[in-house]
């Protein structure tokens, strides 16, 4: 049967993701036996997340509160939002009303949600590049035209930003806001220096434009200094907030949040209860309950971090041992190296030769930029293969490179 009738002109936006095409190969080649070490995973140490604290938590809530198998209010439990309002105002030194809170389903669904109610098709929304490439294809699933602002060790660069609003506005071009992932960026692993986050806050000023501020790897910083939030230093109201707790408690929680005020806060909240309802409600209790406990510092800073930490130094020592002479990026947060291969070389097609005859997963770097740059550039990640594995993976990997 022909189905090209009963879809939506808009179906034709719909493109897949390249990193589902990435795992997708890596999982038929270990179907037929073939043994993998695989740098390409976006998810934290399931053996770093105190899984069994979990357990007794999940334990706790299922037997004590009855409601947990129930809906919840959209917006999230009340008890949650108050909490992750003490929890930001506390690590992030962000202020928000519990009211401004609302929970997700993960920062995906915080993220789709943001571009739900606030592109209309032919809008530009403005990203780093390269950027995440699935909130790249949301964003144009969407109707949004994406445009990209060149990105450097210290982030974004103010002055390619600041050209290319004034070129999208001469050419009558609509923007609708600017996305950033400003610490531990993915997938350049980069973060945004402070005299960057203040400089992109006050040119958005200047062109009265939101930024909406995706802090996955917030709670991922592995050197002892202050990096503050872009919502810390907003004083207009202008950056709205795609948050989770999926680096913490592990991806499969699906716990996140948007911070939103006024009407779009409202618009969120209204597009999103037609869809989910809520978030996943026996998850919103234990994150609850993990964070009121006081296990974010006893587990995740106290014992994870240093060991994504010992992770992150030995993908960089594996580098530089290896690969002497190669550029990389040197993260002080988030999963993430991007490795650049020589000029002249085809990352996609080494990322397959890699994986068929050095059996070692990586991700091309290129689907995440936004024009024909990046063809040369690997993702490499850190937090997920044991460090034996970066190791090994890395001495492969560099057979090939050389």
């Amino acid at each position: 049967m022909n189905y090209d009738k009963f879809l939506a002109g808009r179906a034709n936006w719909i493109k897949g993701s390249a990193l589902a095409e990435v795992m997708k190969k890596a999982a038929e080649l270990q179907s037929k036996g073939k043994s993998l070490i695989s740098l390409a995973a976006g998810d934290p140490d399931p053996n770093l997340i105190p899984r069994e604290v979990l357990g007794e938590l999940a334990k706790d809530v299922l037997a004590s509160v009855p409601s947990s198998v129930m809906y919840t209010p959209a917006n999230g439990i009340p008890e949650l939002r108050e909490e992750i309002a003490e929890f930001l105002k506390k690590y992030e030194h962000v202020e928000v009303s519990p009211e401004e809170i609302i929970i997700t389903v993960g920062g995906t669904g915080a993220l789709d949600l943001l571009g739900r109610v606030l592109i209309d098709p032919g809008d530009v929304v403005i990203t780093e590049n390269p950027s995440y490439i699935n909130t790249i294809l949301a964003f144009e699933q969407l109707g949004a035209k994406v445009e990209g602002v060149p990105v450097d060790s210290k982030g974004m660069k103010p002055d390619a930003l600041q050209e290319k609003i004034r070129e999208l506005k001469s050419s009558g071009q609509k923007i609708k806001f600017i996305y950033t992932i400003p610490t531990g960026q993915n997938p350049m692993g980069v973060t945004m220096s402070e005299e960057r986050r203040k400089a992109l806050l006050e040119i958005a000023s200047e062109h009265d434009l939101l930024i909406v501020e995706d802090t996955a790897y917030n709670f991922m910083k592995y050197e002892d200094r202050e990096i503050r939030p872009l919502k810390a230093l907003d004083k207009e109201g202008r950056v709205i907030v795609a948050g989770t707790l999926s680096k913490v408690l592990g991806t499969g929680f699906r716990i996140g949040w948007v911070i939103a005020r006024g009407e779009i806060r409202d618009k969120v909240l209204m597009e999103k209860s037609p869809i989910d309802f809520c978030a996943p409600t026996i998850s919103q209790y234990i994150a609850l309950e993990y964070l009121k406990r006081g296990y974010f510092k006893e587990y995740h800073l106290k014992k994870a971090l240093p060991g994504y930490k010992e992770k992150r130094d030995a993908m960089i020592n594996a580098l530089q041992e290896h690969l002497p002479n190669a550029e990389f990026t040197k993260p002080i947060a988030g999963m993430f190296v991007m490795l650049f291969l020589p000029e002249n070389a085809d990352g996609m097609a080494f990322a397959n030769e890699l994986m068929e005859r050095k059996g070692v997963v990586v991700v091309p770097g290129k689907p995440f930029y936004t024009d024909e740059s990046g063809r040369n550039t690997i993702r490499l990640n850190f937090s997920r293969p044991s460090k034996e594995d970066i190791d090994e993976g890395i001495k492969r990997l560099a057979e090939l490179y050389k």
